[in-house]
């Protein structure tokens, strides 16, 4: 909760100060820019949008700080508060462009010459649009655990191979209490990669909130939390390693 506060806190800092202070210099983009191509850019209105941005966006991390930390009986998707930032992010951008003189003149219409000028822009939203959104639904998917010979092989992001030989104990559990992340990603229901529980141990979690089961592994490396998509599917799961 506390660090989707300070993000909230800190947009809003830089929305006024963008806003209402002026200062420009923090738009990326225009501080770089030529004396003379500074003057054909509305920089105020600019100033406005990108605020209007940051102020959307605060309260956007605000309501998450509200639903997930603050005891609200509010049941909303994570995933609709990451769609509506990553429009809230495109609308700024591309309407930005309308108040840059520049790329379009007093009657609306694209310079000559201009449309390269957009490139830039339509590279940024075109990542924005299929990488983050790609990396989102990839760390959403369901672990894949593997089992071989010689080792259990986690698959995906943060995988992990663990041999047989280096376990030294396999137990059904439940999700250990999670103090915070230290590196890994957090989507929907899914945990995914080291965290810190609330009694300070490092430890490297694959995990669906929505299965109240795990797995713990501890071995040579890092202690693992591993769940499947059901769980019957994780009881399954310690089973067949149970046997190896």
């Amino acid at each position: 909760m506390w660090v989707f506060l300070i993000i909230a806190c800190a947009l809003l800092l830089l929305g006024f100060a963008v806003h209402r202070l002026g200062w420009h210099f923090l738009i990326s983009g225009y501080n770089t820019m030529k004396r003379e191509d500074k003057k054909r850019v509305n920089i105020k209105a600019v100033a406005r949008l990108i605020g209007y941005m940051c102020y959307g966006m605060a309260g956007i991390f605000l309501v998450v700080a509200a639903s997930y930390g603050l005891g609200f009986d509010v049941d909303i998707p994570v995933e609709s508060f990451f769609v509506l930032m990553l429009v809230l992010i495109v609308a700024t951008l591309w309407r930005a462009q309308k108040y840059d003189g520049n790329i379009y003149d007093e009657d609306g219409t694209i310079r000559p010459g201009a449309k390269k000028k957009l490139i830039p822009l339509f590279v940024v939203i075109g990542l924005l649009l299929t990488v983050v959104p790609g990396l989102w639904l990839w760390f959403s998917q369901p672990t894949e655990v593997t089992l071989t010979d010689k080792a259990l092989v986690i698959e995906g992001s943060y995988g992990e191979t663990v041999p047989y030989d280096e376990m030294e104990a396999v137990t059904l559990t439940y999700e250990p209490s999670l103090a915070r992340r230290t590196n890994g990603a957090a989507t929907g229901s899914r945990l995914t990669g080291h965290f810190r529980t609330t009694s300070g141990e490092d430890v490297l979690v694959f995990l669906d909130q929505d299965v109240d089961v795990a797995i713990r592994i501890d071995w040579s490396g890092k202690p693992i939390y591993v769940n499947t998509e059901t769980h019957e599917a994780t009881e399954a799961l310690y089973e067949k390693i149970r046997m190896k």
